[in-house]
């Protein structure tokens, strides 16, 4: 585990600073949440910088839409340089918080720790983590031989969640495993 790991304990992460917005210390932040309420006006975020960043308090001074992200002001942050020393940091908040998920449906950060496996049960790896990566969620999956496996999580590639179980059945693009799993690295393109 990470140095201060146990300082996120019961925090889950539901945004990301991407700038400050303007000369009054506001800041823009990319949303994973589908609950406003979780930023409402008074309410308590933790923005932490890094993996190994230890969470700061930050109450919500006020909120407003921009397009498909949130521009978001805090108690204490009332300049652009202050907002801009946010930037890149993760936003959490305590899990008791979250709204319950909707029937069949799990939050992600409940599958860290899960078994992945294939269609016909064969053992990938373990579920380690979730990337953020433009268009679409990247999970990564920690192979048995240790190999990290960056695997793209769109519904056509995701069989079957069973948080319950801890187990995921996936059905990756071909050559994807081969790609990661394979002991000799693949050899460039000849012309």
């Amino acid at each position: 585990m990470p140095k201060n790991a146990g300082d996120r304990r019961g925090l889950v992460v539901v945004a990301r600073v991407v700038k400050a917005h303007g000369i009054r210390g506001e800041i823009c932040m990319d949303s994973h949440a589908d609950s406003p309420q979780l930023f409402a006006q008074g309410t308590t975020l933790y923005l932490a910088r890094g993996e190994c960043g230890r969470p700061a308090p930050y109450v919500v001074r006020g909120l407003r839409a921009a397009g498909c992200r949130l521009l978001v002001s805090f108690e204490g942050v009332s300049d652009r340089d202050a907002a801009e020393s946010l930037r890149g940091a993760e936003v959490l908040v305590p899990e008791s918080v979250l709204p319950p998920p909707d029937e069949g449906e799990v939050y992600l950060h409940q599958l860290i720790g899960a078994r992945v496996v294939l269609a016909d049960g064969a053992e990938v790896g373990v579920f380690e983590a979730i990337l953020e990566t433009p268009g679409q969620l990247t999970w990564v999956i920690r192979g048995k031989g240790g190999a990290e496996i960056l695997f793209p999580a769109v519904p056509a590639f995701i069989l079957d969640i069973d948080a319950g179980a801890g187990l995921v059945r996936i059905d990756p693009p071909p050559g994807l495993l081969d790609l990661y799993l394979s002991l000799t690295p693949p050899r460039p393109a000849q012309e």
